[in-house]
């Protein structure tokens, strides 16, 4: 299996969607920021996935790269407002051509047994916190299922740095750790779960993790952190990010939301219809053959 990470699937889709024909008129930069990715001669679409503080956006500072750009593609108006503020980017070269997913067929939530909550996303972007909101809720008519690993970034990176992180959720009754899995398999989790539970702590710009729960039909409890509002809309229960007191907020919160879950149950099919249709690779296909096109005559 080789595993892979959001900008990933992403990348993969877009091949699959935009013809090789027109994909080989241009140059698509996929987050890389240094002059050695510029192909004289063709049109240099930098599709930016990071948020301005990551070590690849920094060469965004540099005019000459900037000036060699034809469009910089972000994948969501916060992301690139933040970006043309910070880096004083020329606005005419900017462009918001959101995120994709695959279909993901609505399946009826089971009725029986625990309430499912699920966390599908890297350790550092809330998963110690959400970890501590189980173990305050001290429930025992849920369980959580954490999809989350380091693996697609190499077996040395960060040095094991969050196993014992991992060790506590195998530890944890009621917690099942199921590390790295496949998209598919994921999605499929997230078919069988009730709740995403997403306390994030990392400015996303955007969140496929988030998406793909929301076509599932799972309801989303996330902060209003980064462009998870902009992705998610009216559709998830947001939580303002109080570092300070983050744990007991999320719990209280989350406490709500696992409660009310079966008063809200008839709105969760329209919520996967929505996501599924905003999210479509069918519109993101036609966005990206259009300024390809735009481009290229």
């Amino acid at each position: 299996m080789n595993p892979r990470g959001g900008t990933e699937i992403l990348l993969a889709n877009f091949q699959k969607y935009v013809s090789p024909e027109l994909r080989g008129q241009v140059n698509i930069i996929v987050s890389a920021t240094t002059p050695d990715q510029l192909r004289p001669g063709m049109p240099n679409i930098l599709w930016h996935h990071l948020d301005t503080n990551q070590t690849m956006s920094r060469g965004l500072e540099n005019p000459d790269f900037v000036r060699r750009l034809d469009t910089i593609v972000f994948v969501s108006a916060w992301q690139m407002e933040k970006h043309i503020a910070e880096f004083r980017l020329p606005r005419e070269k900017c462009t918001v051509i959101r995120n994709a997913i695959q279909p993901v067929e609505w399946i009826e939530k089971s009725r029986g047994g625990k309430l499912k909550l699920i966390y599908t996303s890297t350790p550092w972007r809330g998963l110690e916190v959400l970890l501590a909101c189980f173990n305050a809720l001290g429930r025992s008519d849920i369980e959580l299922d954490v999809y989350s690993s380091t693996v697609i970034y190499g077996v040395h990176f960060m040095k094991g740095a969050y196993q014992p992180l991992f060790d506590r959720c195998r530890a944890t009754p009621g917690v099942n750790y199921r590390g790295y899995a496949a998209n598919k398999a994921v999605v499929k989790a997230c078919q069988a779960a009730h709740i995403f539970a997403y306390p994030s702590i990392f400015a996303e710009t955007s969140c496929l993790a988030a998406i793909e729960a929301g076509a599932a039909g799972c309801r989303l409890v996330t902060t209003d952190w980064g462009a998870l509002s902009e992705t998610c809309g009216r559709w998830s229960n947001y939580i303002p990010l109080n570092p300070e007191n983050l744990v007991q907020d999320y719990t209280e919160f989350l406490d709500k939301q696992i409660n009310e879950y079966w008063i809200n149950y008839s709105m969760y099919r329209e919520q996967s219809k929505y996501f599924n249709q905003e999210y479509s690779w069918d519109s993101r296909k036609t966005e990206w053959v259009n300024l390809i096109e735009r481009l290229t005559n």
